[in-house]
C-alpha cells in the first residue's frame, strides 16, 4: 500500500483553492550548500596554516677571494728600433719580419773594409785637430814670453826713436869718416908728388922755394917718411877711431833693442785673444768629440750589430747590400723576455682593480704569473662606444711559447679575506630594502638583513647580520614569504 502525502491547498483571495509550497526542503538545501562551503573554507584555512619544510645549513667561517676575469692582448713591453750609427754598406742581412732572435745574435753587419777605412779617417782627423791646437798654443806661449808689458803704441814710438838715433850716429860716422878719407887722400897725393921729384910741390909752395932743384935730397926723404906715417895713422884711425867705435857700439845696441821691440810687436800682433783661444779650443773639442764618437760607433759596429734581448723581428726597413747613412732605420725587434697584457677595464670592475694585484694569465693553454702594473688616468670609448680604462699586466715568467699579438684570459685577484663568515651567494636575496637571508625562528620563516663584503662567483662574505653557528635557509629566498610556518631540516 502506497502512502501519499497529503497535499496542502492554499486558498486564494478570489476563493479558489491552490497547492501549498513545501518551504522546508528549500531551507534544508540551502543549509547543505552552506555547510559544504564552510567545509571547503575551513579546509583551505587549515591548509594555509600548514608548515612548509625547508632545508637549512649552518653558517660557517672560511676564506674568500674576489677575482675579476678580463681578456687582453699580449704585447711586448720593450721594443727597440735599430738605426745605423755610421755611413757604410750593409754586407750581412739575413733576417725577415717574424723571425725570432736571441740576445747577442747578429742582426746585420757592415762591410769590414769600409769600416776600417772610415776608422782610419776619423783617427787622422782627431790627430790633426790636436796637432793644430797644440801648435797654435805653443806659438802663442812663445809670443807671450817675449812681451815686456809695453803696448804696441809704445813699441812703435820707441822704434821710431831708435831709427832717428841710428840715423844721427851714422851721419856722425859718415861725416868723420869723410874728413878722415879726405885727409888720407891729400896725404896720398902728397906722397905721390914726393915720389916723382923728391920734394913735395906743396912743400915748395909753403917754403916759397923758387928753385926746388936746390933742395937737399935728405930733406925729401925725411918728408916722405913723415907722410907715410901720417897716412898710416889716418888709415888706422879709420878702423880704430875710438869715437867711431863708440858710435858703432851705440848703433849695435840700438839695433838689438830694435830687434827685440820688433819681435815684441810681432808677438803682440800674433798673440791669441781670450776669445780666439776659446774658439780654438772649442773647435778642437768639437772635432775630438765627433771623431771619438765616430771611432766608438765603428768599433761597436765591427763584427755586426747584435740583439740587445731575445725577441721577434717585426720590421726590416732596408735590403742587403744597401749603403745606409747615419740615422737610417734598419729594423725593429720586440722583446719576448719582457712582455705585458693590454686590457680594458670596465666601469663595473674599475673600483676593484688596483696596481700591484696578482693575475693569472692564460695564453694558448699555458698559465703565467702576472701583476697589474698600470691603470690609465682617463677613460676612452671602445669599439662599441662604451667607456673603458686601459690597463697593463706584466707577465713575470714569460717563455718562448708566448706569441705576441694573441689574446689571453686574465684572472685578477682583487680582494681576499680569511676566517670570515662565508655563505653561498645563491642563498642571498635582494630587494628594495637591501640584501637578506631567511632563517626559521619559532616555526616561521624570518628575514635577516645582511651586509655583503667580498664576493666570488659562488660565495659572499657576510660582514654584518650573521654569526657563525646560525642556520640559514638553503634555497632561493625570492620564492619564500616571511612569516610562513616552516619546519627546518638541517642539510649537510
Amino acid at each position: 500500500m502506497k502512502l501519499f502525502k497529503k497535499k496542502e491547498a492554499v486558498e486564494t483571495v478570489d476563493g479558489a483553492v491552490k497547492p501549498k509550497k513545501k518551504l522546508k526542503k528549500r531551507w534544508i538545501a540551502l543549509i547543505v550548500v552552506a555547510l559544504l562551503i564552510a567545509f571547503v573554507v575551513v579546509r583551505n584555512i587549515q591548509a594555509s596554516n600548514a608548515p612548509i619544510t625547508v632545508t637549512t645549513v649552518p653558517v660557517m667561517s672560511g676564506d674568500i677571494e674576489e677575482v675579476v676575469s678580463i681578456s687582453g692582448n699580449i704585447t711586448s713591453d720593450e721594443t727597440k728600433t735599430y738605426y745605423s750609427d755610421i755611413t757604410a754598406p750593409v754586407d750581412q742581412l739575413e733576417l725577415s719580419a717574424g723571425d725570432r732572435v736571441n740576445k747577442g745574435d747578429v742582426l746585420f753587419a757592415y762591410d769590414e773594409l769600409d769600416l776600417a777605412e772610415a776608422k782610419t779617417k776619423a783617427e787622422l782627423s782627431l790627430q790633426q785637430a790636436n796637432g793644430n791646437y797644440s801648435g797654435s798654443i805653443e806659438k802663442n806661449n812663445k809670443a807671450t814670453d817675449v812681451l815686456t808689458g809695453l803696448s804696441i803704441h809704445d813699441i812703435n814710438t820707441r822704434l821710431d826713436e831708435i831709427t832717428a838715433e841710428v840715423d844721427a850716429l851714422n851721419d856722425k860716422i859718415t861725416e868723420k869718416t869723410s874728413r878722415m878719407n879726405q885727409t888720407l887722400t891729400d896725404l896720398q897725393k902728397t906722397s905721390q908728388d914726393i915720389d916723382q921729384n923728391g920734394v913735395s910741390d906743396s912743400y915748395d909752395a909753403t917754403q916759397k922755394n923758387d928753385s926746388p932743384e936746390t933742395r937737399h935730397t935728405e930733406d925729401g926723404t925725411q918728408m916722405s917718411l913723415e907722410i907715410q906715417n901720417a897716412i898710416a895713422d889716418v888709415q888706422y884711425a879709420l878702423s880704430n877711431d875710438p869715437e867711431i867705435q863708440e858710435w858703432n857700439k851705440q848703433i849695435t845696441a840700438l839695433n838689438e833693442e830694435k830687434q827685440d821691440l820688433t819681435e815684441q810687436a810681432g808677438a803682440e800682433q800674433s798673440k791669441l785673444t781670450s776669445g780666439e783661444k776659446s774658439a780654438l779650443d772649442a773647435q778642437r773639442q768639437l772635432t775630438e768629440l765627433e771623431s771619438t764618437n765616430t771611432i766608438a760607433d765603428i768599433e761597436n759596429a765591427e763584427g755586426g750589430v747584435k740583439a740587445d734581448f731575445a725577441g721577434v723581428v717585426t720590421e726590416v726597413a732596408i735590403e742587403k747590400g744597401a749603403t745606409v747613412t747615419a740615422g737610417t732605420k734598419v729594423m725593429t725587434v720586440e722583446s719576448t723576455d719582457n712582455v705585458r697584457v693590454d686590457v680594458q677595464i670596465s666601469k663595473a670592475d674599475l673600483g676593484k682593480v688596483n696596481v700591484g694585484q696578482a693575475v693569472d694569465v692564460t695564453v694558448n693553454g699555458n698559465t703565467y704569473e702576472g701583476e697589474v702594473t698600470k691603470i690609465a688616468g682617463a677613460a676612452e670609448k671602445n669599439a662599441s662606444g662604451v667607456p673603458v680604462v686601459d690597463g697593463q699586466i706584466k707577465i713575470k715568467n714569460p717563455d718562448d711559447k708566448i706569441i705576441l699579438g694573441v689574446e689571453s684570459s686574465n684572472k685578477i685577484h682583487t680582494q681576499k679575506a680569511e676566517h670570515v663568515i662565508v655563505i653561498p651567494y645563491e642563498y642571498v636575496g635582494t630587494d628594495s630594502v637591501g640584501d637578506f637571508v631567511m632563517t626559521v625562528e619559532n616555526g616561521v620563516l624570518t628575514r635577516r638583513d645582511v651586509t655583503i663584503g667580498i664576493t666570488s662567483t659562488t660565495d659572499a662574505e657576510i660582514t654584518e647580520g650573521l654569526t657563525e653557528g646560525e642556520n640559514i635557509v638553503a634555497a632561493d629566498v625570492s620564492t619564500l614569504v616571511e612569516g610562513t610556518p616552516a619546519v627546518a631540516i638541517l642539510g649537510e
